[in-house]
């Protein structure tokens, strides 16, 4: 008897602890949705790589919590005092190499600007974790969202359509002013 149990549990490990691994890296999400949801980005610093890169839904490669931070900034910037930003996250199954972890998935997305305007997109993501004695830490990260069609360039390109015409109002009143004044010299 013990020939068949030992053997069969030597099989089983493997995919106990992979599947401990999986929850390992789900934890990591639901540490991340809460991080963005509370605006904590300090939250992330235990939880990432002493190397750890990124490149961000706008391109924009950020290298070590610092960069993070820099980043996420902006992001703060960008909604606005009284705005909220919620992520939640949809990965695929995982691959599994060593102490290597590759997921990809989507990031459903909702952002409340502090103006009260609404934005709600879908990124999709890759990582990569590497296991660090018992910890996973995020090596790499690379979230990317349609360029052209998303919400946030529709709310920049607003923004930069109402100061063109504030521009363009400006000038028509100076030109105006002036026009009348070099008749009459």
């Amino acid at each position: 008897m013990k020939h068949i149990i030992i053997p069969l549990l030597a099989l089983c490990l493997p995919a106990l602890a992979i599947e401990e691994d999986k929850q390992a890296l789900r934890d990591l999400q639901a540490i991340y949705e809460k991080a963005i949801a509370e605006r904590d980005i300090d939250a992330l610093k235990p939880h990432l790589a002493h190397d750890f890169t990124a490149v961000m839904i706008t391109a924009e490669e950020v290298k070590g919590f610092d960069g993070i931070a820099a980043y996420w900034t902006k992001v703060e910037e960008f909604i606005g005092d009284g705005g909220t930003y919620r992520v939640s996250v949809d990965p695929d199954d995982s691959i599994f190499e060593g102490n290597l972890a590759i997921a990809k998935g989507r990031a459903m997305e909702q952002v409340k600007l502090g103006n009260g305007k609404k934005l709600e997109f879908t990124s999709l993501w890759t990582a990569i974790a590497r296991k660090e004695g018992a910890a996973w830490k995020l090596v790499r990260i690379h979230a990317a969202i349609d360029p052209v069609d998303n919400p946030i360039i529709k709310v920049l390109q607003g923004s930069k359509q109402w100061f063109i015409g504030i521009g363009a109002v400006l000038a028509g009143l100076i030109i105006g002013r002036l026009l009348p004044r070099r008749k009459a010299s």
